[in-house]
């Protein structure tokens, strides 16, 4: 995005455990490419043979090992970058992407902040500084570094999801809104943001709002089981039974042999029993 090279909350929604099961890669599509990338490696490690000073190669190295998971190397390589070029900003910032990784939170801050200080400007490192500080709790000091990237860049639209995030983490609701629904006037189709914000609609009780962004969260990944499960509950809470039912029954055909819902599984099979005993009182009644 914007040409930054970034890293974001993995991803922010981690509390809401949303898994977007459309957007997995096969089998096949990992190995090809770590196969692409294996080779990407050999050919940059070919050439820096040659230009054994070459920052740039060292730079695209790291980047490479990284993708690999290969993180000493990638370290290796960007502190190599780093010697020939002490005041190379993006060696720095991606130095700390791979300490965010190991994770060493206090080592990837001050990678972050050194970068920071050779290039003020980038607002992708303050976006990534204000990860490290929400990883270490330091939610101010994110709020603060969030807000900045997007004082030095107001179309960044990570750093609004970002800020939203913390906001929500902190239960300020309004602000989270405020900045998911930044998030969305930049990128419409970001399936995340509508889902989170859903999600703080949900928290605070606006019902219909919130069965809204699922449903614009669902348009765009139909194959996630957590939203069905969700608009459920909303539609239990409305006291739709038999919209409840629907999405019930969608999300066990898409939870079905996934251990991580079991208990949603469990859960869905309750509201199912409790509405089906709601309708049977209804009918002696009646």
């Amino acid at each position: 995005m914007n040409g930054y090279f970034i890293m974001l909350p993995f991803q922010v929604c981690l509390a809401f455990c949303i898994v977007f099961v459309g957007c997995q890669p096969t089998s096949d599509e990992k190995a090809q490419q770590i196969e692409k990338l294996k080779i990407e490696a050999i050919q940059l490690q070919l050439g820096l043979t040659l230009a054994p000073e070459d920052v740039h190669g060292h730079l695209q190295l790291g980047e490479v090992f990284h993708k690999l998971g290969e993180r000493e190397k990638a370290i290796k390589e960007f502190q190599t970058a780093l010697r020939f070029d002490e005041e190379n900003a993006h060696a720095q910032n991606n130095l700390g992407l791979v300490y965010m990784d190991l994770p060493l939170t206090e080592a990837a801050i001050e990678a972050f902040q050194k970068a920071i200080e050779l290039q003020a400007d980038n607002p992708a490192f303050y976006n990534n500084l204000g990860y490290a500080y929400d990883t270490d709790d330091r939610s101010e000091k994110a709020i603060e570094a969030y807000r900045m990237a997007i004082e030095l860049d107001s179309e960044f639209q990570d750093a609004y999801f970002n800020l939203a995030w913390v906001y929500h983490a902190r239960g300020q609701f309004e602000e989270a809104i405020r900045y998911y629904q930044g998030a969305l006037e930049l990128n419409t189709s970001d399936s995340e943001a509508h889902y989170n914000l859903a999600e703080v609609y949900h928290e605070t009780g606006q019902l219909d709002s919130a069965i809204r962004e699922y449903e614009q969260a669902l348009s765009l990944v139909p194959d996630d089981p957590e939203i069905y499960y969700q608009l459920a509950r909303v539609y239990q809470k409305k006291g739709d039974d038999l919209a409840m039912a629907r999405y019930l029954s969608l999300f066990s055909e898409h939870a079905e042999e996934l251990p991580r819902f079991e208990d949603e599984i469990q859960n869905a099979k309750q509201m199912k029993k409790v509405s089906g005993s709601n309708d049977t009182d209804s009918q002696v009644k009646n």
